[in-house]
């Protein structure tokens, strides 16, 4: 998907949100209380925002930046979040494109949050791999191998009868895997590969996403 079609057209305050009109003709917004030097600021500061040069960012200098990659991207995972919810929690209910947006925002919530084994264990090896099937397909190589690393440590543990289940691990891990592990995750951390815009290169924004001026609130890491 060409990623023109976001770019921003305008933009209209209201009391408590920004809202960015994209050259699609869709909407999306974002609450001013997540920037609170923009919501503080006065209507002669707000109107003083430029875009970067492709358009999909707008910034008030020393204020604020918002992205529309991301706000569209965490779109894509609150939809598919409630498509999972409406279907009883049933992964396998879902289209094979859910489950790998779903196993990248339990990815970027687990690990941003506490780290690798976290989301290992949290979600189990099978949304590990559809993790790192999804981050193949979109391109992120960088963020593929600090996970395909963190990933590896775990394999001499595969027949190992002293680990009765997935929280065995930390502790069975040398000293050396640790740092091999801390390594990975400093990697991750750099954010090597641009997530919401690969992932909209490749899966595209919601279908057919009204512009319900629903705001997004709930982003994840």
């Amino acid at each position: 998907m060409p990623l023109s079609r976001l770019r921003i057209r305008s933009v209209q305050f209201d009391d408590t949100h920004v809202h960015l009109h994209l050259a699609d003709g869709q909407r999306v917004s974002e609450f001013l209380s997540r920037n609170p030097r923009l919501q503080e600021a006065d209507a002669a500061r707000r109107a003083g925002w430029e875009t970067s040069a492709d358009g999909l960012c707008i910034s008030w200098p020393s204020l604020a930046r918002v992205s529309v990659p991301d706000l569209v991207w965490d779109a894509r995972y609150d939809n598919a979040l409630k498509r999972l919810q409406a279907r009883g929690w049933n992964l396998d209910a879902l289209s094979p494109q859910d489950r790998q947006l779903l196993a990248l925002w339990r990815m970027e919530a687990d690990i941003n949050n506490v780290g690798f084994m976290q989301f290992l264990c949290n979600w189990g090896d099978q949304t590990c791999q559809l993790a790192l099937s999804a981050l193949g397909a979109i391109g992120a190589t960088r963020t593929h191998a600090a996970l395909a690393g963190m990933r590896g440590l775990m394999d001499r543990f595969e027949d190992a009868p002293e680990i009765t289940g997935l929280h065995d691990l930390r502790a069975a891990l040398t000293t050396a895997e640790q740092q091999a592990l801390g390594a990975f995750e400093d990697a991750w951390h750099a954010y090597p590969d641009d997530l919401a815009r690969l992932g909209l290169i490749h899966f595209g924004p919601e279908p057919a996403l009204p512009d319900d001026g629903q705001p997004r609130d709930d982003r994840q890491g």
